[in-house]
């Protein structure tokens, strides 16, 4: 099951639920900033690419925009700036400098979603 498939249904997803989402969501990117060697900036975290199994655990997929982390003394990888509208970090967008940070900002946007069972940025919608 994708997790973009439940989150903004009508039946919004139970509080428990959405923890268990987030909570691994968020080690699965620990393990790749943290754990991983080299490190690896996921470059495309979004609800689609969020996989849902058993008691709704959730794991990373699709790993084709990410990136391995900065070496050295850098804090950063220059790169082409390629993602999904809405769930990029700004200064990612500015500079084409990705850092861990790009996917901590794409974490929040989907936190964001997750909670309120809407999209962040929806054209669609009136402000």
């Amino acid at each position: 099951m994708i997790f973009a498939d439940l989150i903004f249904d009508q039946k919004p997803l139970y509080w428990n639920t959405r923890m268990t989402i987030a909570a691994g969501a968020a080690k699965g990117l620990d393990y790749l900033h943290s754990e991983a060697n080299p490190p690896v900036i996921y470059r495309d975290l979004k609800p689609s690419n969020i996989l849902l199994g058993e008691s709704f655990n959730p794991k990373l997929s699709d790993f084709g925009l990410a990136k391995f982390g900065p070496s050295g003394e850098k804090s950063y990888v220059s790169t082409r700036i390629m993602g999904t509208h809405g769930y990029c970090a700004p200064e990612y967008l500015a500079s084409g400098k990705l850092t861990m940070k790009s996917d901590v900002f794409s974490f929040g946007v989907v936190l964001l979603e997750l909670i309120t069972g809407r999209k962040a940025l929806d054209d669609n919608r009136a402000l």
